[in-house]
């Protein structure tokens, strides 16, 4: 049912990731009133689920995460429990 409007939902969801299932059933209705209705809000929820975890899988398994986290060395971690272990 989403198909014809899929490019449209991710591009919405990219221009604001933050963009709820509720909002995006909201802009559905306005666009085609006699296909969505309220009735189609879970369908909607599940749609904006799919493009997180898909975005999230892509952030994960392409190593963006770690390039952002500070990691330390495990010989300076191991140098940071041995001075509060002597103090």
């Amino acid at each position: 049912m989403l198909d014809p409007f899929e490019a449209q939902i991710r591009a919405w969801l990219e221009a604001d990731p933050a963009m709820s299932a509720a909002e995006i059933l909201q802009r559905l209705m306005s666009a085609d009133p006699s296909r969505f209705t309220k009735k189609n809000e879970r369908l909607a929820q599940k749609a904006v689920k799919a493009w997180r975890a898909e975005i999230i899988g892509q952030i994960i398994l392409g190593g963006e995460w770690m390039k952002s986290a500070a990691i330390s060395s495990p010989a300076a971690a191991g140098e940071d429990i041995a001075h509060l272990m002597t103090a």
